[in-house]
């Protein structure tokens, strides 16, 4: 099998996979049956999902290093087994302590599988398609809780909750496992057939590849950071309380507004790919300024809406662009700092996520608690687009800046200092 065939199967085998580790997105499903049964406190049995969810951020930059060692099939395997394992253990708990030992292996298997050992290779087979296959891969995760958590909750209902874990995780492990047999490695500098970068590809991307070290000494990757870390803050705002927001604003039921979030999950996955796939096309940074300004207007709508309809829809709206930045962030990698140590380069992006989905949820909380509704939040919201759309802009200033004085020393027009890098890109 050729490269170009083989790279569809390897970003299918790859969504499967990153479907199955989506799982830790419907982990809330147990925590109410672990409290029931071992009168452990709502916060202490919570803390194993922050365990599992700051594990898979920090494992990420590991993982993405390993593929400089390892197939990825390899790297997909290793994390099968132990998010498998990690999940299959919390069915034989007896203790907060062994809890929080299978919560650590299921977050180190998470960040193995996703984003560590699909991300990368994904995107490095899809120099035409970044965003796009970003989109999928996320995508593929976003969607894991959409289907995880019904399934959970049958079983539990038809079995209890320890063997539903120990289902759950041999699944997990057979899967994903058996699906990494389909991925291959994208080979260095892989192009397809055919084709040829676009001028604003060329223009956008840096003309060398930088690994982890050189990337942390490049402002440009801290604008980017920067950006990123604001717009996922924005979106785990919502994510995190999507349910009693919907509740208090629209004024619904509990179950009509489980109904809206899973809206809000099925906009955000559709805004993963669709916002990729637009990527490719009127590029990445156009995107990424559209996405803070519809996320500032979205949740400016938000502080002023009344009815059932117009909040769904604005509600939909802010889903699609927190599923854009989270499908950028790969592909402006790449763009910027090459596809060759897009491991680790991308392993330390994701961070943002660590940040946002603790920053995120507890700003929500602290602006509810003071104020006592949740429309001081939302214009707070706004004002953190405000921020990213003005950083971002920055961004761009500064690298077309960088981009003007690499061009007039290449042109003879102007002489570098002896002080001053050479790499201006």
């Amino acid at each position: 099998m050729n490269s170009d065939s083989k790279r569809w199967f390897t970003i299918a085998a790859s969504m499967i996979a990153s479907m199955c580790a989506g799982f830790a997105y419907a982990w809330s499903v147990f925590l109410k049956p672990l409290v029931s049964i071992f009168q452990w406190s709502p916060a202490n049995v919570s803390l194993s999902f922050t365990l599992i969810m700051s594990m898979a951020a920090v494992t990420a930059i590991f993982a993405g290093k390993a593929l400089d060692y390892l197939q990825p099939r390899q790297v997909i395997l290793l994390g099968g087994v132990l998010f498998g394992g990690g999940i299959a253990g919390m069915g034989f708990i007896s203790s907060l302590h062994h809890l929080y030992v299978c919560a650590l292996i299921a977050g180190i298997g998470l960040g193995t599988v996703y984003p560590g050992g699909t991300m990368s290779n994904s995107v490095r087979f899809f120099p035409d398609k970044r965003g796009l296959a970003s989109g999928l891969l996320t995508a593929g995760y976003g969607i894991g809780p959409v289907l995880w958590a019904p399934v959970s909750v049958a079983l539990i209902a038809n079995f209890d909750v320890f063997t539903t874990l120990k289902i759950l995780g041999a699944v997990f492990f057979v899967v994903i496992g058996g699906f990494s047999r389909m991925i291959g490695t994208a080979p260095d500098n892989f192009r397809p057939v055919g084709w040829v970068p676009p001028q604003q590809i060329l223009h956008q991307g840096h003309s060398v590849e930088k690994n982890w070290r050189q990337m942390l000494k490049d402002p440009l990757f801290y604008f980017v950071f920067g950006s990123l870390t604001l717009g996922a803050v924005s979106g785990m705002m919502l994510i995190g309380h999507a349910s009693p927001i919907a509740q208090e604003v629209a004024n619904i039921s509990p179950q009509a507004a489980a109904a809206i979030v899973g809206l809000l999950a099925i906009s955000n996955t559709s805004g993963r790919i669709c916002w990729g796939w637009i990527s490719d096309k009127l590029g990445r940074y156009a995107i990424v300024m559209l996405l803070f300004a519809l996320g500032g207007a979205g949740m400016i709508a938000l502080a002023s809406v009344s009815s059932y309809f117009s909040f769904t829809c604005v509600f939909m709206l802010l889903g699609l662009c927190f599923g854009g930045f989270l499908a950028l962030m790969a592909p402006l990698t790449a763009d910027l700092f090459g596809a060759k140590n897009l491991g680790v380069n991308f392993g330390i992006m994701f961070l943002t996520i660590a940040v946002a989905a603790y920053v995120g949820p507890l700003l929500v909380a602290l602006i509810k608690a003071g104020s006592g509704s949740y429309t001081q939040a939302f214009i707070t919201a706004a004002f953190i687009n405000l921020a990213g759309f003005v950083l971002f802009g920055a961004f761009i200033l500064y690298k077309n800046r960088l981009l003007n004085k690499r061009n007039e020393i290449a042109s003879g027009i102007l002489i570098p200092e002896a002080s001053e890098s050479p790499d201006l890109s």
